[in-house]
């Protein structure tokens, strides 16, 4: 008996310790280290190709573990080759509201109210490349909790093989050959009738001196 009787005072006294000091244990008190915190990916399979279109995959994640406590904004600009982006959802259990912009930037933007501890969302943007694309473009999306420096960031690096492009047949900017040699005359100059010690080469006609192109003229 003595020791249930013990056990059912330190029950009722179990948030005390020593001269009335009270321990932390009241249910519901927000940890300091408490706050949202956004997480964003990118990303794409394959290369694109000019002339044909691509998809990019957003996810948008709270991973902390509270809510946010203002509107949460993702924004994609995308650069310079790839145009008229279209969005749709893959998936969301939350209202968010996307639009595009008309004044020519090729961009999305999607507003959360409130997105709660593992909330978020998945969208996929198409986008039409262009004949002249570059070689290769970086995209880059954000999202922010607006009014804060709660923030996150993914870029895509995303490559577009060309006939100028190192990774489409040719080299460096301009494709072919960086040293265009004529080498019509290199081996026949050296037939010299003057000194009688010609080569003989196949085809070669015998000159007291023969000159010789570089420049492919």
């Amino acid at each position: 008996m003595a020791v249930h009787t013990l056990k059912r005072r330190l029950g009722a006294l179990g948030t005390v310790l020593g001269l009335g000091v009270t321990l932390p244990l009241t249910v519901g008190v927000t940890p300091a280290s408490a706050a949202p915190q956004l997480s964003i990916t990118k990303s794409h399979t394959g290369d694109f190709t000019r002339g044909g279109q691509g998809v990019y995959r957003i996810t948008v994640v709270n991973s902390g573990d509270q809510p946010t406590q203002a509107p949460t904004r993702m924004t994609d600009v995308f650069p310079a080759g790839l145009t008229n982006p279209t969005l749709a959802f893959v998936n969301t259990t939350l209202g968010v509201n996307c639009y595009g912009t008309s004044d020519g930037v090729n961009r999305w933007d999607c507003d959360t109210p409130v997105l709660p501890p593992g909330g978020g969302y998945t969208v996929d943007i198409t986008v039409d490349v262009a004949t002249d694309a570059p070689c290769a473009v970086t995209n880059t999306v954000t999202v922010v909790v607006l009014g804060s420096d709660v923030s996150d960031a993914a870029s895509d690096p995303t490559n577009i093989p060309g006939p100028n492009c190192n990774g489409g047949g040719g080299g460096g900017a301009g494709g072919g050959s960086l040293l265009p040699v004529n080498l019509s005359g290199l081996i026949p100059m050296f037939n010299n009738i003057s000194t009688n010690n010609n080569i003989k080469s196949p085809g070669a006609t015998n000159r007291t001196s023969q000159g010789f192109d570089v420049n492919g003229s």
